[in-house]
């Protein structure tokens, strides 16, 4: 009987050997290449399409920040907007992002100075009740590396993913391979002052009907109020403007964009609602699809926006 148990325990032992080793080596691992992947985000600019993004967090001190999504990133052209008002300006627009994401770079933007003046581009229904988080996995490389706001939303996180995101190959496995092939090859659309326009497409898009309304989000709603707060109180101006787009709603006044507009006067910030545009609507030619403008639409939108953005900065108010 003493001799099956010794027999039997061997390959128990032998099998927690393994475990215990194998758990060794992940952790060492894990730790090597949390280091190894902090350091090199602390040292380098990150390459690709996490150029415009790592300058906006890290980088720029231009005195006119453009912010939003893919409507600001290849809407506005910033070297029509230096033109026009003689301030620098840089377009830290990121695509496939809302209101909770914009929050949280502009703050990463405050901690470091502060500009004359951010423009906030958003969608009608991009403070509504049925849109989610933006993509904050981009944001993983900034991870308890100095940047408040950004600590802040992961560490927020339900109890699970705070323990997961211990684990640096946890936290960066959705994002170190993507950065290992920017660096080995170049991408071309990167731009220097963060825009990227779209082609003129081949065939014209048409006005697309849009056939739901959206509520307004009490959470995004005191989103944008906290942004209003916290640049009024460091005497930054403030323009949230609806870029032109070929969306057509079913009512000409939306209670998303209703809301926001009297959170602007409640914070005496621009408010510029051009989605509706007449002259966009008319003009197609002027867009790459329906919610997007091409290079042709993104020079004149921007020369538009431009005077009143001179006007507002001389405004005393």
């Amino acid at each position: 009987m003493v001799n099956l148990f010794i027999s039997n325990s061997k390959p128990m032992k032998k099998f927690l050997i393994f475990i215990s080793c194998t758990l060794t080596i992940v952790i060492i691992s894990d730790f090597v290449f949390g280091v190894s992947f902090t350091h090199y985000v602390k040292t380098h600019d990150l390459p690709g399409r996490f150029q415009p993004l790592d300058k906006l967090i890290r980088h720029t001190e231009a005195e006119i920040l453009l912010i939003g999504n893919s409507v600001i990133q290849d809407g506005i052209n910033p070297s029509v907007i230096e033109d026009s008002t003689y301030l620098s300006c840089y377009n830290g627009g990121s695509a496939g992002q809302n209101i909770d994401f914009f929050e949280t770079v502009i703050d990463c933007a405050l901690q470091r100075y502060t500009p004359k003046m951010i423009v906030l581009g958003i969608r009608p229904e991009e403070t509504g009740d049925n849109i989610g988080e933006g993509l904050f996995d981009v944001l993983r490389p900034y991870y308890h590396i100095g940047f408040k706001s950004i600590d802040k939303h992961f560490d927020n996180l339900s109890p699970d993913n705070r323990i997961l995101y211990k684990s640096s190959f946890y936290r960066y496995n959705s994002v170190w391979v993507r950065i290992l092939l920017y660096s080995i090859f170049k991408d071309t659309e990167t731009s220097i002052n963060g825009f990227n326009a779209n082609a003129v497409p081949t065939q014209i898009p048409t006005i697309k009907e849009v056939n739901n309304v959206d509520v307004p989000s009490e959470r995004k709603m005191n989103c944008i109020k906290r942004i209003l707060r916290k640049c009024q109180e460091r005497g930054i101006k403030v323009c949230i403007c609806y870029p032109p787009s070929l969306l057509k709603f079913p009512q000409e006044e939306l209670p998303c964009v209703i809301a926001v507009e009297n959170i602007c006067r409640q914070y005496n910030a621009l408010c510029l609602i051009d989605y509706n545009d007449p002259y966009f609507l008319h003009t197609p030619e002027l867009f790459y699809d329906a919610g997007h403008v091409n290079i042709n639409g993104a020079e004149i939108y921007s020369r538009k926006i431009a005077s009143r953005l001179k006007k507002e900065l001389n405004n005393k108010k």
